[in-house]
Order: C-alpha cells, then sequence, then structure tokens
C-alpha cells in the first residue's frame, strides 16, 4: 500500500488542531519513517516532543536539524536549533561547543567566547586538563592580538609537559608580539620557546627576524654559530646563520658558512648567487669571480646558463681584463656551443693574459684557438714562441677546460680555492650530474653502478680518490667533452692514452670507434665538390640524441643481451651527466626492461633506483615513486639500502604532498638508525608541522 504523505500530513494538524499532541507526533512519525529528509518536519516533531516532556525524543530530533542546517553552511539555523537543545539540557557540553564553533563561523567572537569558556571549565572541574587547554588554544585563536591569553595558554601546556604544544604556543605568542611591534616581548617568547627546543626552526626563525628589526643581526649570527657546533648537520640553522651575516655586512664568514651548506647538500649552491650578487654590487669582481667559479656547473645545468652570463658580464663590465671572468666567459660560450662567441671570448683571454704576463691561461687559451681556427697562423707561431721560450712541450695537448671546468681526475678542480684572508677550505665534488655526493640527501640507495664505491660520509668523501674504474669513467666523459666541441683530434690522443693505461678495455674501443666515426663524417666533402673546393663544416651547435646513439652503434636489437643492457645504462649515465634528463629516462627504461629483479644481479636495483632519481629531477615525484617501490622489489637488499629506499620514498612522498606517507617512511628510517642522512632534521620538522 502506497503511502500517502499529503493525508498524513493533514490528520497531524486536524489532530493538533483538536489538542491531540501524542496522535499528531505518531503522524509526523509516519512522514518522518517515508522521507527522513524533511528537517522541516522533524524541527516540528522535536517541538511536539518538547511539549509532550517527551526530552529525549526532542533533543534527537532537534540534533539532526542542527547538523543538517551546520553541514550547509546555515550558521545562524543552526544556532537558533541548538539553543533548542540548549534549554531542555542546559549542562550539555557537546551543545556548548557546538555553539561556540558556530558563533565563531558566523563572526560573533564574544558569543564564541562565552560557549568556549563553558566547556573549557567544565573539563578543568573534571579534572580533563589537556581537553581544556585545547580549548582555551581554541579561544586564544579567536582574537589574534589577545597574546596575554595565548602566553597564559603557553604556561599551560608547559607546566603539564605538553612540550611540543608549548613550543607552538610561545611561537604564536611570539608571532603575535612581532605583528604588533612589540619585538623585545616577541623575543622573550621565543626564547622561551628556544628554551624548551634550542633548534626548534619557527622560534630560531622568528627570534633572528625579531633581532634583526632591532639592528642585531650580528648577536644573532653569534648566537647561531654556537648552536651550529651542537647541531653541525642543521640546513636551518645554516640558512639562517647565513642571512644574519649578510646582514650583519659579514660576507666572508657568510661565504664559509655557504660552503659548508653546498657540501652537505650541492642543491643549495643558489646561495652562492646571492653572494655573487653581493660581491658584483660592491664591486669585489675577485670575489664574485670566485662565487661564480664554484657554481658554474651547476647554474649550467640547472637551466640558469643566461642569469650566469648576465653576472659574469657585470664582473667583465666592472673590469674588462679580469682573467677568471674571461675564462668564465670562455666556459658559456663553450656550453651554449657557440664556436664564434668561444673565439672571440678566446681571443680576448690570450691578449689580456699575455699583457698580464699569466702565461698558463694564454698558452691554453692559444691551444683552443689553433683548434678552433688553424687557418688563423698567428695563434700557432705565438704557441710555439711561448713553448720555446718556457720550455713547454709542443706536443702537449692539455685543454683549458680540463683544468678549469670538467670533471677530470687529473685536472686542477675548479671548487679550489680560499675564502678570503683564509688558507683552501675546500675541495668538493661539485659537478652537474653527479650521482654520488655522499651523505647529503641526494645519494642512492646502495649501488646506482655496476661497480658501488663504498657508502662514505660527506667528510671521508671530501678529498678522497676515486677508484680506477671511477677515474676511467671521468675521463671517457671529458674526452667526449672533446668530441661533442669537435676536438676530435685531441679526444683521439687522450683515447689512446687511456688504452695504453687501462688496455684494451671495452668503454675505450667503443670510444675509439666513436671518434673515428665522428672523423669520417668531418671527413666528408659536399656533392659539388668543384664549386666549393673547402672542406664540410659539421654544424656542432646543434645535438640530436638519435644520432648520438648511432654513433655509438646503440640501434635496437631484436635479441637483447647482456651488452644491451650495458649499452643502454651506460648511455642514460652519459645523457643524465649532459643534463638530457628525458632521454637519460628513455635508455633506463630500455635497460630495466632487458633485466629482472630477482635475476641474481644487481642491475635492476642500479637501474629502477636511477629512474625514480630521474623522474625526481623532472619533478614528477608521482613516477619516482612507482620506481622506488619497484627497487624494493630486488632480492636480498641491505639493511643501508633498505633505509636508503624508505628515505627516497619519504622525499618523494613529501614532494607529491602526501605529508603522512612521508612521516611514515622518515620515521621507518629513525626507527633503525636515527643517523641516516638529515633524518633527524626530518623528523623535527614533521613533528613541528603537523
Amino acid at each position: 500500500m502506497t503511502f500517502d504523505k499529503t493525508k498524513a500530513m493533514r490528520n497531524a494538524e486536524k489532530y493538533l488542531s483538536q489538542g491531540k499532541i501524542r496522535s499528531a507526533i505518531s503522524e509526523y512519525e509516519q512522514v518522518i519513517k517515508f522521507d527522513a529528509r524533511d528537517f522541516g518536519t522533524i524541527n516540528m516533531l522535536g517541538d511536539l516532543y518538547s511539549k509532550n516532556t517527551e526530552t529525549t525524543a526532542a533533543i534527537r530530533c532537534y540534533k539532526a536539524v542542527a547538523d543538517h542546517y551546520g553541514k550547509q553552511g546555515f550558521a545562524q539555523k543552526a544556532i537558533a536549533v541548538y539553543n533548542k537543545i540548549s534549554r531542555l539540557d542546559p549542562q550539555s557540553v557537546e551543545v556548548w561547543r557546538k555553539l561556540g564553533e558556530l558563533y565563531k563561523q558566523k563572526g560573533s567572537l564574544n558569543e564564541s567566547r562565552t560557549h568556549f569558556q563553558k566547556v573549557a571549565d567544565h573539563y578543568e572541574k573534571t579534572g580533563q586538563k589537556i581537553e581544556a587547554l585545547a580549548i582555551w588554544k581554541e579561544i586564544a585563536l579567536l582574537d589574534p592580538s589577545d597574546t596575554v591569553a595565548y602566553l597564559t595558554l603557553a604556561e599551560s601546556y608547559l607546566a603539564e609537559n605538553e612540550v611540543d604544544e608549548a613550543i607552538e604556543a610561545y611561537n604564536e605568542v611570539g608571532k603575535r608580539f612581532a605583528a604588533k611591534g612589540e619585538h623585545e616581548e616577541a623575543i622573550a617568547a621565543f626564547q622561551k620557546a628556544l628554551s624548551i627546543s634550542k633548534a626548534d626552526p619557527k622560534a630560531l626563525a622568528g627570534f633572528v627576524s625579531s633581532q634583526s628589526v632591532l639592528g642585531r643581526a650580528k648577536e644573532s649570527a653569534e648566537k647561531l654559530a654556537e648552536l651550529l657546533t651542537e647541531f653541525p648537520h642543521s640546513r636551518e640553522i645554516r640558512f639562517l646563520l647565513i642571512d644574519c651575516l649578510i646582514e650583519a655586512n659579514e660576507i666572508a664568514e657568510a661565504e664559509k658558512v655557504v660552503i659548508k651548506l653546498v657540501e652537505m647538500e650541492p642543491a643549495n649552491y643558489p646561495k652562492f648567487l646571492e653572494l655573487a650578487h653581493i660581491y658584483t654590487d660592491s664591486g669585489d669582481v675577485n670575489s664574485a669571480s670566485r662565487i661564480l667559479s664554484m657554481s658554474s656547473e651547476h647554474m649550467l645545468v640547472g637551466g640558469q646558463a643566461e642569469e650566469f652570463n648576465g653576472l659574469v658580464v657585470t664582473v667583465l663590465a666592472k673590469d674588462p681584463n679580469h682573467l677568471e671572468a674571461l675564462r668564465l666567459q670562455a666556459r658559456y660560450c663553450s656550453w651554449q656551443r657557440d664556436e664564434d662567441a668561444l673565439c672571440r671570448s678566446l681571443t680576448r683571454l690570450a691578449q689580456v693574459a699575455k699583457d698580464a704576463d699569466s702565461v698558463d691561461d694564454e698558452r691554453y687559451a692559444l691551444l683552443q684557438l689553433t683548434m678552433l681556427v688553424p687557418q688563423e697562423a698567428g695563434y700557432a707561431e705565438r704557441l710555439r714562441e711561448i713553448n720555446a721560450e718556457h720550455g713547454f712541450d709542443s706536443s702537449d695537448g692539455e685543454n683549458l677546460f680540463d683544468k678549469r671546468f670538467l670533471k677530470n681526475g687529473n685536472a686542477a678542480h675548479p671548487m679550489e680555492y680560499s675564502a678570503p684572508g683564509e688558507a683552501p677550505l675546500v675541495n668538493f665534488d661539485y659537478a652537474a650530474g653527479s650521482n654520488e655526493q655522499g651523505d647529503n640527501g641526494f645519494a642512492f640507495a646502495g649501488a646506482v653502478t655496476e661497480v658501488a664505491e663504498p657508502e662514505l660520509s660527506v667528510d671521508e668523501t671530501i678529498g678522497v680518490a676515486a677508484n680506477d674504474d671511477t677515474r676511467l669513467q671521468k675521463e671517457i666523459d671529458s674526452i667526449r667533452f672533446y668530441i661533442d666541441n669537435g676536438y676530435t683530434e685531441l679526444a683521439e690522443k687522450a683515447a689512446n692514452e687511456l688504452r695504453g693505461e687501462f688496455g684494451e678495455r671495452p668503454e675505450i674501443v667503443s670510444l675509439l670507434e666513436e671518434i673515428n666515426s665522428v672523423k669520417a663524417l668531418t671527413a666528408e666533402t659536399p656533392a659539388d665538390v668543384t664549386s666549393n673546393p673547402e672542406p664540410q663544416q659539421i654544424d656542432l651547435k646543434t645535438f640530436d640524441p638519435n644520432d648520438f646513439r648511432r654513433e655509438l652503434g646503440l640501434e635496437d636489437s631484436a635479441q637483447p643481451d647482456d651488452s644491451d643492457y650495458e649499452t643502454h645504462f651506460n648511455t642514460a649515465i652519459a645523457y643524465q651527466e649532459m643534463g638530457l634528463v628525458e632521454e637519460a629516462i628513455k635508455e633506463f627504461q630500455e635497460a630495466v626492461s632487458l633485466v629482472k629483479a630477482n635475476d641474481g644481479t644487481r642491475r635492476f636495483f642500479s637501474c629502477a633506483n636511477l629512474l625514480g632519481h630521474c623522474f625526481m629531477q623532472q619533478q614528477m615525484p608521482q613516477l619516482a615513486l612507482k620506481w622506488y617501490e619497484r627497487t624494493l622489489e630486488t632480492a636480498d637488499l641491505s639493511k643501508e639500502e633498505k633505509q636508503g629506499l624508505w628515505y627516497e620514498l619519504a622525499a618523494a612522498y613529501e614532494a607529491d604532498g602526501d605529508a603522512e606517507r612521508a612521516g611514515q617512511y622518515f620515521e621507518q628510517v629513525y626507527a633503525e638508525n636515527v643517523n641516516f642522512r638529515d633524518v633527524s632534521e626530518r623528523m623535527k620538522s614533521i613533528a613541528v608541522n603537523h
């Protein structure tokens, strides 16, 4: 039988007109049973229950209506219904709290405070101190200018040994005082937070900010330097210390701290750029050039080539004869594969070096020019003069960029230098694309190449000579640079020297074949040779990865074997080091498709791990997660390898915005090894932010 809602409503109205409340209630109950979302009728039914002294049933109806209005955003309507409940149950803590939230939503802060205070008083009377503090926090949040309430809250949290909440509350007090310009009071509040946790990032940042407003950057720097001895791996403290030293105009000291920061994590190199701008603005071109030398590789690979060149141009505008800036300009032109500009910059370098009696610089520039423009006899003649005068071997093909810019194990390291007034401070690998940066948050878990080096700390890694395989790979990278820039004769000579030292290694044989292929292409002449007797010039300004693969003999094979894997893997490594991350990903994907997670080798582990890293470089953490998770499929992972992968997973989840999952993996690492990389600092950061 079909329920007739209209008839039931008429019957209820008839019973009401006759004063038969119970009968009317029965009819309305049938209506609600038929239509549970008829909140107008539910509200009316609540009123009838209330008149009939059926308090429990009335409250049940009113709560349903109030919750509905609250969810729909009708705060005033919800308040009206909750006030009905409050009249029926004046001691309902739940109703007080709901009214406090609704009045807050509506913007009636005094009414909200009144109801929240009732809740807090109730909790205190019943001994629920923690719950009471949570409500007092709600009250304190109602008025951003009320620092007294928040200060009381902070002290109460501390008294209850709720240290994390206490630190947060003191930080909020400091923030509120600072917003009102009361920086002395703000500093006192931040210091209370720091007395609980010396290195709390928010408290330190607030403390330093207020100190700076009062002109006390130097005092802040002294405190931070002292803290740094206790927390040497804190990135946050170093960043703050650098800013304070810069503000205090102690730039040389700031530079020392930046050096250590970049040693820990090379990705922090933009701090060098900040110093470079300061030095150029102040006219200190020597320091500016030194800083640019240290950050050149990262700027070029990181897509900041134009900013790099702009700074170099600024230095040269202030001192057109600055040798280091001219070297950097040559480096930029080489990176851009602009042969004409490279010739001009080398010509200028040679002239300035000659005037400054800098024999090495002049000779290096002339060596390049004799290869780039062999038809210009003057360069070769001047080079012979220098060789004769200083006793140099004329067959020496030493390259300017070996000395200044390449990751060559035999070359002077581009980052060996001294800060102002100091002995040499650092010698760390700052080369673009390096897969092993030490324990700095960018290293891979376990091996990333077929021949893995022992896992070392940052301090152990710095200055330690690479093993033969690593040195061989660096030499090959250097020779490929010669090939890319058209220095085939120099490349062939260097490759033959490698063969003499290392023997008939497959990598060297492949390299020599590549050189011969490039030489063969260079020797070709145009079809209309009679009308154009000049030898064909190969355009080295463009780079086609597919041509590069063909020159290496990397066409796809129908029958993949171990050599296929090695070819794809090593090509991917080369692409990655050249900054061609997308091409590297393609090659790694080809390589990983040829192996299995449990084939008894470490090939899948290395390849999948590197794929994760490449996708992180491309800012695609969701894809990096897939490969890090697949890397965990590898059999017989060591404890250290698992911890490394958990850390990478945590970093990827964090980059993807999933703080909860990131925290879980950081906790997993922390539970097994509190000294792993910067996991302790990460855990503190998570605790502060959540």
